[in-house]
């Protein structure tokens, strides 16, 4: 029989790896840390997630971590629970585990208040108005004008459904725990912490992200794999019913630039710049198919109807005509 070790007693079996759960947990405290950081990119995004996919003790750690950091905001800690001191340790834990221990202390010390009772909001703006709301969670929406949506704030996830036209910038507070899922139509964007718009005009669905990772999935289906995962300045459009979803490059700031009251067009021809128009106007505006190729690129100031329909005939060889329940674009006359 081998000598005991000189610094156990001899029923004591030598110390061995830390239990896998509290691999877990010091790991899913890893990502809390690294997430809430501003220095957090679109890899640490996607591998975030496939570390969540390994395993649904993944999930169940990380949102054991979600939940101590939601339960500490609405904790009222008596002064003696404030200046309490950590226990000392034979052995010191790292410091990731030791936040996760000291949380879990806190939470059995303390007086918790949970308030985190799902909150549902209506948005909604009038047509040629622009409003930002903010959300119960920290995350904020721009609104576009004619646009309106519901925002549910729950405990496990925070989900928005869009009308059937509208358009928002989501600003999104980093929750990893409450996923942001917007539905819109028959597609259901997924995010976690990011910035991006989202445009559902005429059956067609565009997200365009500014910052961060998106995923798009079908509503009917949000288990299933993502259809995309869009990164900074990359766009996807879908027209509800279809079974393409067209992704490509795209210029953030100037798709975002209507929350700064203007409208950039690159190129596009008249007639899709006409759309758009049409969501800032209350006169609806038609083009003549003489006219409806001719490409754009001006950047126009939204405002009023006649100051708009000016300056696009200041940048393109077109005329407004003004009929009794619209107004026409065609090609100039001496132009022709």
């Amino acid at each position: 029989m081998s000598a005991p070790s000189d610094n156990l007693p001899p029923d004591q079996p030598p110390p061995g790896p830390p239990p896998l759960g509290a691999i877990v947990r010091d790991r899913a405290v890893a990502w809390h840390v690294r997430l809430s950081s501003d220095d957090a990119d679109g890899d640490d995004w996607l591998a975030f997630e496939a570390w969540l996919a390994e395993s649904p003790e993944h999930l169940a750690a990380y949102e054991a971590v979600e939940q101590v950091w939601s339960d500490l905001d609405q904790v009222t800690l008596a002064p003696t629970v404030v200046t309490l001191k950590p226990r000392v340790a034979r052995r010191p834990l790292p410091w990731l585990g030791a936040i996760a221990a000291s949380l879990i202390a806190v939470i059995f010390l303390g007086t918790m208040l949970w308030t985190g009772m799902p909150r549902t909001q209506t948005l909604e703006t009038a047509a040629g108005q622009r409003q930002v709301f903010a959300l119960a969670d920290g995350s904020h929406i721009t609104l576009n004008g004619g646009s309106r949506l519901t925002a549910r704030m729950g405990r496990s996830e925070r989900r928005v459904v869009m009308a059937d036209a509208g358009e928002a910038v989501f600003d999104v507070a980093k929750d990893p725990g409450r996923p942001f899922l917007i539905e819109a139509g028959d597609r259901e964007i997924r995010v976690v912490g990011t910035e991006f718009n989202v445009l559902r005009h005429g059956g067609v669905v565009r997200v365009t992200v500014r910052r961060g990772v998106v995923e798009v999935r079908p509503a009917a289906t949000p288990q299933a794999q993502p259809i995309a995962r869009l990164r900074a300045g990359q766009a996807l459009s879908h027209r509800a019913g279809g079974v393409e979803d067209v992704v490509t490059a795209a210029d953030p700031d100037a798709v975002l630039a209507w929350t700064e009251g203007r409208l950039v067009f690159r190129g596009e021809p008249l007639g899709e710049v006409v759309a758009t128009l049409n969501r800032y106007v209350k006169t609806p505006i038609t083009v003549a198919p003489d006219a409806a190729g001719l490409p754009v690129t001006a950047i126009l100031a939204v405002g009023g109807e006649d100051a708009m329909l000016q300056s696009l005939s200041a940048f393109l060889p077109v005329q407004a005509d003004r009929l009794p329940d619209s107004v026409r674009l065609s090609l100039r006359r001496q132009a022709r």
